[in-house]
C-alpha cells in the first residue's frame, strides 16, 4: 500500500505537536523532506478523517496536547532504541573495538596509512589512491583512552541520533562513512600518518546539521553550537601553533569533517532528485 499524503509544510514549520499526537495514538505515519518541503504520510486510509480534524485544529492553534499511552518505563527505552538503530549499532562498535584494543595490538597498523608516502607524496592523488578508501577509513573506528571514547561517543549520540531521526539511518552512515573517509585524507595531508578516533566525523555531522539549519531544516540541536564549536577549533588551532602539541587535537581531521559535512548538505539539497507525491487526498 502506496503511502498517503496529507499535509505539506515548509522545512521552517514545527510538526512536532501534529507528529507527537499522531505517536500518542498509534497512528503510523511518516515525515519526509521532499523537493525541500516536509511532506507528512500516513500507513492507513482510515486514520485519514480524524487527521485531517486535528490539522486543522493544529493550524488553528487549538491542537489537544498529546496525551501519551501509559508505557513501562524499560517499553518506552526500547521503542527509543528502534528509532535510531544505526546511532546505537554505531555506538556498541566503536565501544567494542575498544574493548579489543586493550587485549590486542593488530589495530596499531590502522593508524598508520601511507606512512611511507607521506611527506613526499602527499600532493600526489595517487598516493591517495595507493593508499586505499579502507585504509584512510579504518583510524575513525580507533580511541585511543577511555576519554576519548566517552568525548566523541556522547557526540555521536547527540549528533547521530538527531540527523537519524530527521533525515533516516541511511544518509546518517553514508554521511559518517564520507566524513570519516574525507577527514582522514586532509589529517594525512596535514600531518601525516598516526592518527585515530571519530573527530572527524563529529566535525561532519555538525556540518551536515550546521548548513541544514541553515537552510531552515529543523534538527534539536542549538543552532549556537556550530559557531561556538569552530571558535573552539579556531582557539585550539591557535594555541598549538604557539606552544606545540598543547591541546593534541588532529586539526586536519576536525577542519576536513567540518568541511566535508557543510560540502555533503551542500550536494544533497542541490543533488536530490524530488519525489513526486503519491496518494495525495
Amino acid at each position: 500500500m502506496e503511502p498517503l499524503l496529507v499535509l505539506v509544510a515548509g522545512p521552517e514549520i514545527d510538526l512536532g505537536p501534529v507528529t507527537r499526537l499522531l505517536w500518542a495514538h498509534r497512528i503510523g505515519h511518516r515525515v519526509v523532506e521532499i523537493n525541500g518541503q516536509q511532506h507528512l504520510f500516513l500507513a492507513r486510509r482510515e486514520d485519514i478523517p480524524q487527521v485531517r480534524i486535528w490539522i486543522g485544529q493544529w493550524r488553528e492553534g487549538q491542537l489537544p496536547e498529546a496525551q501519551a499511552p501509559a508505557v513501562k518505563p524499560l517499553s518506552r527505552f526500547i521503542v527509543t532504541l528502534a528509532q535510531i538503530p544505526v546511532t546505537l549499532l554505531v555506538l556498541l562498535l566503536l565501544s567494542g573495538i575498544f574493548l579489543w584494543m586493550q587485549v590486542s595490538s593488530a589495530w596499531e597498523p590502522w593508524t598508520m596509512p601511507g606512512a611511507d608516502l607521506w611527506p613526499d607524496q602527499r600532493f600526489s592523488l595517487s598516493a591517495y589512491a595507493d593508499i586505499g578508501v579502507v585504509a584512510f577509513f579504518l583510524p575513525a573506528l580507533l580511541h585511543l583512552s577511555l576519554p576519548h571514547l566517552v568525548f566523541n561517543g556522547l557526540w555521536w549520540w547527540i549528533l547521530g541520533r538527531a540527523i537519524e531521526r530527521r533525515d533516516g539511518g541511511r544518509v546518517l552512515l553514508v554521511v559518517a562513512m564520507l566524513t570519516a573517509v574525507l577527514s582522514s585524507m586532509v589529517q594525512w595531508w596535514f600531518a601525516g600518518p598516526g592518527f585515530a578516533g571519530a573527530s572527524g566525523v563529529t566535525m561532519g555531522l555538525l556540518g551536515w546539521i550546521g548548513w541544514r539549519q541553515h537552510q531552515k531544516i529543523r534538527y534539536p540541536i542549538p543552532p549556537m553550537l556550530l559557531p561556538m564549536m569552530v571558535g573552539f577549533l579556531f582557539l585550539s588551532l591557535v594555541l598549538d601553533s604557539v606552544f606545540p602539541g598543547m591541546t593534541g587535537t588532529a586539526h586536519g581531521a576536525h577542519f576536513g569533517g567540518l568541511l566535508a559535512g557543510f560540502i555533503l548538505a551542500a550536494l544533497w539539497s542541490v543533488w536530490r532528485r524530488p519525489e513526486k507525491p503519491r496518494g495525495e487526498l
